[in-house]
């Protein structure tokens, strides 16, 4: 006698999902659509906020920098005022006399920095990429580059005091 093999279909294996969900069958096309639909509004939104909030901290170092170059153009004004003579150096370094002693405003790698009687180390103005001093008889001009590409100058004059004679 001859043995008669057949082939049984397997039973088909139900999924985690439809043994919990019988009555679905799976996903529709309709679905889907909505998912990836959805997937496509996040991310728009995502990278639309992602922009604003760049362009935010850009805005906020320029201004950054401006407050910086305010406080510094303060500075050297004082300074220059009180100043009895002044020189400037290959464009870079601005020498004043004062009472304090010699004053001077030099690089220091990226920043600006102010001496007195050459000692110590005082930042006045970082982040600068280029600068330069330039006397023009009783006016000096500063104009800074700094490293995000922001361009400042400014003129400031030497004022004096009218002391009418007695």
């Amino acid at each position: 006698m001859h043995t008669v093999w057949t082939i049984r279909p397997r039973a088909r294996r139900q999924s985690l999902f439809a043994r919990k969900f019988p009555q679905d069958e799976g996903f529709t096309m309709l679905e889907v659509l909505f998912a990836v639909g959805l997937f496509s509004l996040l991310a728009f939104f995502m990278t639309s906020t992602l922009i604003s909030v760049n362009k935010w901290n850009e805005i906020e170092e320029a201004s950054i920098d401006r407050m910086e170059w305010n406080v510094f153009i303060r500075q050297l004004d004082l300074e220059i005022q009180q100043a009895s003579a002044w020189n400037v150096l290959n464009s870079k370094i601005l020498s004043l006399q004062s009472a304090a002693g010699q004053v001077t405003f030099e690089p220091y790698g990226e920043i600006i920095r102010r001496r007195v009687g050459r000692e110590g180390h005082e930042v006045i103005l970082q982040n600068v990429k280029d600068y330069a001093f330039q006397i023009n008889g009783d006016e000096l001009t500063v104009t800074v580059q700094m490293q995000n590409g922001g361009q400042f100058e400014k003129k400031i004059y030497k004022r004096y005091l009218y002391e009418p004679s007695i």
